[in-house]
């Protein structure tokens, strides 16, 4: 994609949102004040105010309404490591990792539903793993101020084993993806309000709405006090097993499992990936394999991972 004036603030847009989403500055303009504001509400929604970070970087997106009869370009879908353009129902947005910045059209009649948060947090997250915070396929629980990050495919466990560690009073830092800071130091960031499981694996009872992810319909359970980043990590990296064990890996090993096949959404940054799961296994890595009792695994991860167990 060719960077040009189409990605510059508009100075006739006077509509603003400022905000920070993983330590990194989004800024957002519009010729719409109802746009600013639902932008501003959907990426600030349920997440804990971001800690104060050392790595000052900058997005910026623009926010364009449209007649709803005036002509518009034909949208093809596209991403790649470099750009993407994609649509949502109306609503489409383009983006240039290189450049930092992004744009979002919609028609002047939009309701700023699930189309448009869609684009929004489509948009602002890829631009975000390009300002350094490369999103590793994995949830995380919080044992003290350690991240223990469960890193597998689709299918693997990680959103079973976020549920097994939230009912036994463990803080949930990712169901499913975390965003690892490269530099200046290794930092997990995330932005996780629920937990989506199968719902043979909901609590009994649960009465929580159905979403369908990763091409399967799942219970929508709120997580209580979501923690949205954390400095310290140790890496497991879930396999397939006849039982419940947790095994030491060479780090090399570990890298190779989390970054060899990625799927898609996870496979646009190359060797970044790869750094990024180096640092996460910077404290050494491990194999975990899983019993039929995802708390089982949360009390042998608790045993091994508790601060002072690790040396």
């Amino acid at each position: 994609m060719t960077i040009t004036n189409e990605y510059a603030m508009p100075s006739e847009f006077a509509h603003r949102a400022s905000l920070s989403l993983f330590g990194v500055r989004v800024e957002v303009e519009s010729n719409s004040g109802s746009a600013a504001s639902a932008a501003h509400q959907r990426l600030s929604s349920g997440k804990p105010a971001d800690s104060p970070n050392d790595d000052q970087k900058s997005v910026y997106i623009v926010l364009s309404s449209y007649a709803v009869n005036e002509p518009r370009e034909h949208c093809v879908d596209s991403v790649n490591a470099n750009s993407l353009c994609l649509a949502f129902g109306q609503v489409r947005v383009r983006a240039d990792g290189a450049s930092g910045r992004g744009i979002c059209e919609f028609p002047s009649d939009c309701e700023f539903d699930r189309f448009f948060a869609e684009a929004i947090d489509t948009v602002v997250l890829f631009l975000v793993a390009h300002a350094g915070r490369i999103p590793i396929h994995a949830s995380a629980i919080m044992l003290q101020d350690i991240a223990v990050v469960l890193a597998g495919p689709s299918g693997s466990g990680k959103s079973t084993l976020a549920l097994a560690a939230a009912q036994a009073g463990l803080t949930v830092l990712s169901e499913d993806t975390v965003f690892v800071q490269l530099r200046p130091k290794l930092r997990l960031w995330s932005r996780t309000e629920a937990i989506h499981v199968l719902e043979k694996d909901a609590p009994a009872g649960a009465t929580s709405a159905m979403r369908y992810r990763s091409g399967r319909w799942k219970k929508i359970l709120p997580v209580e006090a979501p923690q949205n980043f954390a400095d310290k990590a140790v890496l497991c990296v879930l396999a397939p097993g006849d039982g419940l064990s947790l095994t030491a890996m060479q780090p090399d090993d570990a890298v190779i499992a989390v970054t060899a096949n990625p799927e898609p959404g996870f496979d646009l940054y190359g060797a970044r990936s790869v750094e990024a799961a180096r640092l996460l296994a910077g404290n050494g890595a491990w194999r975990l394999t899983l019993s039929e009792s995802p708390r089982e695994a949360i009390d042998l991860i608790r045993h091994t991972f508790l601060p002072g167990k690790l040396g």
